[in-house]
């Protein structure tokens, strides 16, 4: 992606979160609930998380449906696979230099759905204290991974007619190993038993 490319999927992404996020807040103290900026910032990483995993909604007129969508990716590791083929590349090419790894769609992906699940697990870890907080931090990791996931494998729980993101088993490996990943670096600098 080039910045520009990436600036316009973050951006508009950004924005839902943010709104979202504003509303959310504003219900929760309407209902009288105690809510914080650690709360905010939590709640902001899943929503953008969740965010990214849809956009860009399609054009309900152009979505092509007619070969069924978007497959799904069910093979594990895959991810590993293409980076092999680039590590031969880069390795037999002279001249190819780091760009080449730099512009590839599924490196970036892969770290961008690690370093964002990472934050969000960090984040997590100020709100759950005590010998089960590890449990309810990979509760979160498969309820949002799980819930991203499935919602492009079902063309967002059948409000469009076909899949337009692909649902990949590598994406639940990396979102969930990412939350956990932040989840326990956060423990370990914060102490396993921060206050909520």
């Amino acid at each position: 992606m080039t910045p520009d490319e990436l600036l316009a999927y973050l951006g508009p992404a950004f924005l839902y979160a943010g709104g979202a996020m504003l509303a959310a807040f504003a219900l929760l103290r309407l209902a009288g609930a105690q809510v914080d900026g650690r709360h905010a910032l939590t709640l902001f990483l899943a929503l953008f998380f969740l965010a990214l995993t849809q956009f860009p909604l399609p054009d309900r007129a152009t979505l092509d449906c007619s070969d069924g969508g978007a497959e799904a990716i069910l093979k594990p590791f895959t991810t590993l696979d293409h980076i092999a083929r680039l590590w031969r590349w880069w390795r037999n090419e002279p001249g190819i230099g780091l760009a080449a790894w730099a512009g590839s769609k599924v490196i970036q992906a892969a770290v961008m759905n690690f370093a964002l699940c990472a934050a969000i697990g960090a984040a997590f870890a100020r709100h759950v204290a005590g010998p089960g907080a590890a449990w309810w931090a990979l509760g979160l990791a498969v309820l949002l991974s799980g819930g991203a996931e499935l919602a492009q494998l079902t063309g967002l729980f059948g409000l469009y007619p076909c899949a337009w993101r692909y649902f990949e088993v590598d994406d639940l490996i990396l979102n969930i190993g990412g939350l956990m990943a932040g989840f326990a670096l956060a423990r370990r600098w914060l102490g396993p038993a921060c206050p909520a």
